[in-house]
């Protein structure tokens, strides 16, 4: 994939964060960026976060992130003069403050920003990261970064197809995949799997597959399904606790039949990624 399509993909998925979502991708980055400094910050008590959702304590840098998407210019400008200067009341020695959003602000925003923030607080660095800015500095980093920061794994597949492989942690996450597709794609995994491990992922993609195959049997039956749902958040669980987790997808199209002209459908694609792996899954 090409630079340009990777932060186009990248600007599609910040565009769809909210809230601790888009904090949390917020979080991912600065731990990529700033490797042994950068430290995640949420509110806890009376004081909150203390208008810092994170920051660097050797470099002095902290940041602000905001998920702006759709909101109003007057409580965009409120947000961020309350955040710059409530942070600088609690914190000594900021050099740098950083507001991190998913949209491109308006024009009246960054001239608040620039005409009336920058002159009084000359002492410090103000930055915006906007969402062109943030795909443009995720984007540099290694593949294997790119997907941790957010949160998917992607593939190149034949003919320039881009593949997006989303984080799974639920069964609820995971069912619309299982029960939308008529096959499936054969798994990848970590290399360097005990057997043990070995024996659990089998045994997960083999439940996946089987709820797969009786899922149309049983969407009439919410309390079924239910029942799966949670079944699966179970073997998820029993993944992580092995510090595995999983990736999935649907591709569409895919012929299912062999011949001139195959039936198409769509299959599901599993992958097991170890956490804090240092390579992703080859595609």
């Amino acid at each position: 994939m090409d630079q340009n399509s990777l932060r186009k993909l990248v600007e599609g998925q910040l565009l769809r964060l909210e809230g601790n979502a888009f904090q949390d991708c917020m979080d991912r980055l600065g731990l990529e960026l700033h490797p042994g400094d950068y430290q995640p910050v949420r509110a806890a008590g009376p004081k909150g976060d203390t208008k810092n959702d994170g920051y660097c304590p050797k470099a002095r840098v902290f940041f602000a992130a905001h998920a702006t998407r759709g909101e109003r210019i007057d409580k965009t400008k409120a947000k961020i003069r309350g955040d710059l200067e409530g942070c600088l009341q609690e914190h000594r020695d900021v050099k740098v403050w950083r507001f991190l959003t998913n949209d491109t602000l308006a024009g009246e925003v960054d001239q608040f920003i620039d005409s009336e923030l920058r002159p009084r607080y000359r002492g410090v660095t103000i930055e915006v990261w906007g969402i062109k800015t943030l795909a443009h500095e995720i984007s540099k980093l290694e593949r294997v970064q790119v997907d941790r920061v957010i949160d998917v794994v992607t593939v190149d597949e034949p003919g320039l197809e881009v593949i997006i492989l989303s984080h799974i942690k639920t069964g609820r996450e995971l069912w619309p995949i299982l029960s939308g597709s008529l096959g499936w794609l054969e798994h990848d995994e970590p290399e360097d799997c005990t057997a043990e491990e070995q024996d659990l992922i089998d045994g997960a993609i083999q439940s996946f597959r089987d709820w797969s195959d009786i899922a149309g049997d049983i969407e009439f039956s919410r309390s079924s399904v239910r029942d799966a749902q949670r079944d699966i958040t179970a073997i998820l669980e029993q993944l992580a606790e092995k510090g595995l987790v999983l990736y999935s997808a649907t591709k569409d199209n895919y012929p299912l039949t062999g011949g001139p002209s195959p039936f198409l459908g769509t299959v599901a694609i599993f992958r097991i990624v170890r956490v804090g792996s240092a390579t992703p899954p080859s595609g």
